[in-house]
């Protein structure tokens, strides 16, 4: 096993480089207005919102292929209030994922989350029990809507 992420709580902080935590603390304005850097690069692109069942995922976890979106952001919001699993990875110069400094981060279920767009990020995963999830992504319907990398060696994600 190459690397592995220990899990940590998601917070506004952490997870800043790599896009946008979506949630309402007590103290709050009860509105916050563009509360995500929402992008889109391709004028024939539309947005696709989705609502996606997933089941449960058990830690520990080894990956074995990561993805990325390199024109458009990304957003998932849970529906069914349960915890789910955000695994990401910085980009280096080339585009390549700096797999060695990537982050685990366990979502509260009251907390959204959205990828910068050309965030590496492993997919979508449940945590605890079966979620039900809103998506939103801007799509063309060509392969630059997303790109797969499978992992030469597994990583691992432990709680």
């Amino acid at each position: 096993m190459a690397c592995v992420l220990k899990l940590e709580p998601l917070t506004v902080e952490a997870f800043a480089p790599f896009g946008d935590v979506l949630e309402y603390r007590m103290g709050n304005h009860p509105r916050r207005n563009f509360a995500a850097e929402l992008f889109n690069e391709r004028g024939g692109a539309r947005p696709n919102l989705r609502v996606q069942r997933t089941q449960p995922t058990r830690l520990p976890l080894d990956m074995t292929l990561i993805e990325r979106h390199r024109h458009s952001s990304q957003m998932f919001a849970p529906l069914s209030g349960g915890p789910y699993l955000v695994v990401v990875f910085p980009s280096a110069l080339d585009g390549s994922p700096l797999l060695n400094e990537g982050r685990a981060f366990a979502a509260e279920g009251n907390q959204a989350i959205n990828y910068h767009r050309d965030i590496w990020h492993h997919g979508f995963a449940a945590l605890g029990g079966a979620g039900t999830f809103l998506m939103l992504r801007w799509e063309d319907g060509s392969l630059g809507d997303e790109e797969f990398l499978p992992l030469a060696a597994p990583i691992r994600v432990e709680g």
